[in-house]
């Protein structure tokens, strides 16, 4: 058991992906599919990418957040493609044990519109619920992105409310954005 209390494996398998931690070697496709790519990145709170070493900088600190097990990033691999998207848990405590992880995930355009998503955010959500410690699993949604919306509200996740002003979204605006609260608990699960 971690640290954290969570014991999440390294690897899932789907019917179409392996999701897996990341690698060295994948900063190269990770920067071509989708890190550059402001507009898979609108609704998230980093900023495109400019060169591959800046996607490798965050692998290695994606590694490094597995290893403390305050987030498990789990990249997306589509048959031989490589990885095509990523999901993640980020624990929402550093006390023991973490009850409550917040859900994140992308998806690189020449993949989107196959399931693929669905496939892989019902396989995180499926494995975190195994956990004995986790009672919750959130997601924040920004106002404008109905497709995430309707990708949680599909694998089961509630809204909750509204939360003003409360996220970064670089690529969308450099003010603070309106999100929409999905959580999944234990009970639903």
């Amino acid at each position: 058991m971690s640290t954290l209390g969570m014991s999440l494996a390294r690897e899932l398998r789907t019917p179409r992906l392996l999701l897996r931690d990341p690698r060295p070697g994948d900063a190269a496709l990770v920067f071509e599919r989708w890190a550059r790519d402001a507009e898979v990145l609108r609704y998230l709170g980093w900023r495109a990418h400019g060169d591959a070493g800046a996607t490798r900088r965050m692998l290695d600190w994606e590694s490094a957040r597995w290893l403390k097990r305050s987030a498990c990033t789990w990249l997306m691999v589509h048959g031989d493609d490589g990885p095509v998207g990523q999901a993640q848990l980020v624990a929402q405590s550093f006390e023991s044990p973490v009850f409550h992880w917040r859900l994140g995930y992308l998806l690189a355009r020449s993949h989107q519109g196959r399931g693929l998503m669905r496939e892989a955010v019902a396989a995180v959500l499926d494995h975190a619920f195994t956990q004995p410690a986790l009672w919750r699993v959130d997601a924040l949604c920004d106002v404008d992105n109905a497709a995430s919306a309707r990708l949680l509200q599909a694998l089961g996740m509630r809204p909750e409310g509204l939360l003003r002003a409360h996220t970064l979204h670089p690529n969308v605006s450099e003010a603070p954005r309106d999100v929409w609260v999905y959580a999944r608990t234990r009970e639903a699960a």
